[in-house]
């Protein structure tokens, strides 16, 4: 599971939730009025809904789950891995790959192994995995636009919402006191809805999906690069050399390097 995500969430409704008590004097029922909620997060649902293909929206949602349980992509240990396999493919050839490419965890690696024992022209082998990180990022793209657009949309629905109660406000406004100060209440807490529901809920998934998608695009372009370099015959240490550029100067100095 990704602490982050968890630790940030868990600080950001716990910094509300103890603000809204305080400035309540206790009163944090006051905040919950089922009635805006469903205006808001169904207007701005529905809105999303209408932007974009259907099940680009069901694939978007489920990669609220992928965020949360994600594995993290250890670039180091990737690269430590591939300059393993420069070094048994210019000992003992690139056939020796073969229970690698067999048993890599890593279906991407796999497949580019595959292709380098096969002995696929090295044009080839780049542009089918070159293809494979665009689509990848394409499919990643419409689950965070999913996301993206409940963020954009919350703020209005929550205005919607806003207008709603202040229109039946207005209607009464020859009544009690307390009548009109509770739909003024009410009012104001779906204005704060649409706040939430863009900066609490749907824009940090929005956020770190685009995030995750980097991430993994990146790790994919380390792979890709070791194994064109593994398919040249380079020397292991080129290769390190060449896949240590993607790192940074501390993480390059916490790596041992190649024979």
């Amino acid at each position: 599971m990704d602490l982050g995500t968890v630790i940030g969430y868990a600080l950001a409704w716990g910094a509300l939730g103890y603000g809204a008590y305080h400035a309540s004097g206790g009163q944090i029922a006051a905040y919950i009025k089922p009635g805006e909620i469903l205006l808001v997060g169904g207007c701005a649902l529905g809105a999303t809904l209408a932007s974009m293909p259907l099940h680009s929206a069901v694939s978007a949602i489920k990669g609220f789950k992928k965020m949360l349980f994600a594995k993290e992509a250890h670039v180091e240990q990737m690269i430590k891995d591939m300059v393993q396999y420069a070094e048994t493919a210019r000992r003992d050839g690139v056939l020796a790959l073969e229970t690698v490419a067999r048993e890599a965890p890593d279906p991407f690696l796999r497949r580019g192994l595959q292709l380098t024992i096969d002995g696929t022209d090295p044009e080839i082998i780049e542009r089918i995995m070159r293809i494979e990180i665009e689509s990848m990022v394409e499919r990643h793209k419409h689950g965070r636009h999913f996301w993206a657009s409940m963020a954009k949309f919350g703020p209005g629905c929550g205005l919607v919402a806003c207008l709603t109660a202040q229109v039946a406000m207005f209607k009464n406004l020859n009544g009690e006191a307390a009548v009109i100060g509770a739909a003024l209440a009410v009012a104001l807490v779906g204005t704060l809805y649409g706040a939430l529901l863009q900066n609490l809920v749907a824009g940090p998934i929005a956020e770190k999906l685009g995030l995750r998608s980097k991430e993994e695009a990146f790790a994919k372009e380390i792979i890709l690069q070791g194994v064109l370099s593994i398919q040249a015959g380079n020397n292991p240490r080129v290769v390190e050399m060449q896949l240590l550029s993607f790192l940074s100067a501390g993480q390059q100095a916490s790596l041992p390097k190649a024979a």
